[in-house]
């Protein structure tokens, strides 16, 4: 029986495909290894890898990924590279993936390393490399196949907003979150998430940081429309004392998080009029 073109078609895209135009490394770049399995998903072929863990990555704009099982020097490697439609898509799926970071700067800017996994977000690219020992020699490998991949990857670095481009943030831009749609916000700030349902094709970066046993979070929100007489498209429901929004644009809303007259609150709060003038 032939199949429809368009049936073949949605097939092939569900199908995963040897690997080959990734840069992935071969076991020409890790002598000794041993790749067992090496294959590329597109289309909905994530869906049956990763069932429902999948959605998060078309949210941002997925376009690929490869993986890679590799047995090298004894150690045990799961390599995950993401080809994303952009470098913000990269740089988002990366800022909400991250964690537990017990280095950072090893291969490539804000890149994230702790025990048992190695993260980083170039150009379009997204990595997380999973080895199963988390000894040394296991994370010394991770940091050479990283920075295989890494050479091999050209294109624009993602540079967050100007308004986080201020030198207070030099020292944590890195761990900046970015959202492009409910999934994210669900994920990371569940409490809010509702507050965006009346809002599309929108961007949210947030930070979050804590100085002197004191928490506050400011989040940068653009978006192609604000709903008509609202300065945030935070409803009133989900306001809490001590919230302070402004409009830095047309299509940029800044808004800061209590605790209200914390020193680091202030310290938000003062930020915003240089923001205004960017």
């Amino acid at each position: 029986m032939k199949l429809p073109v368009a049936a073949l078609i949605i097939c092939l895209l569900s199908w995963p495909l040897i690997a080959g135009e990734m840069p992935v490394p071969t076991r020409e770049d890790l002598p000794g290894s041993d790749i067992t399995r090496d294959e590329v998903f597109i289309g909905g072929a994530l869906w049956g890898l990763i069932n429902g863990g999948a959605d998060l990555y078309y949210e941002y704009g997925f376009d690929r990924m490869a993986l890679q099982e590799i047995t090298w020097q004894g150690e045990k490697f799961r390599l995950e590279l993401y080809r994303m439609d952009s470098p913000l898509a990269a740089f988002g799926i990366f800022s909400v993936s991250r964690h537990g970071c017990l280095a950072g700067g090893l291969v490539v800017g804000g890149d994230c390393q702790n025990r048992y996994q190695y993260q980083f977000a170039a150009g379009s690219y997204y990595l997380s490399l999973i080895n199963y020992s988390g000894n040394s020699l296991a994370g010394e490998l991770s940091l050479v196949i990283a920075g295989i991949i890494a050479s091999r990857i050209d294109g624009p670095e993602y540079s967050v907003p100007s308004f986080f481009r201020q030198h207070y943030f030099s020292d944590v831009v890195d761990e900046i979150k970015v959202f492009r749609g409910r999934l994210g916000l669900q994920n990371t700030l569940p409490s809010l998430a509702a507050a965006f349902e009346s809002l599309d094709d929108y961007v949210v970066y947030y930070l979050e940081l804590s100085e002197n046993g004191e928490r506050a979070g400011i989040m940068l929100i653009e978006s192609g429309s604000f709903p008509e007489g609202k300065k945030t498209p935070l409803a009133e429901e989900y306001l809490m004392e001590g919230l302070f929004s402004e409009r830095l644009s047309e299509n940029t809303t800044i808004v800061v998080f209590p605790v209200t007259g914390s020193e680091l609150h202030e310290n938000f709060l003062n930020l915003i009029p240089a923001g205004i003038d960017q």
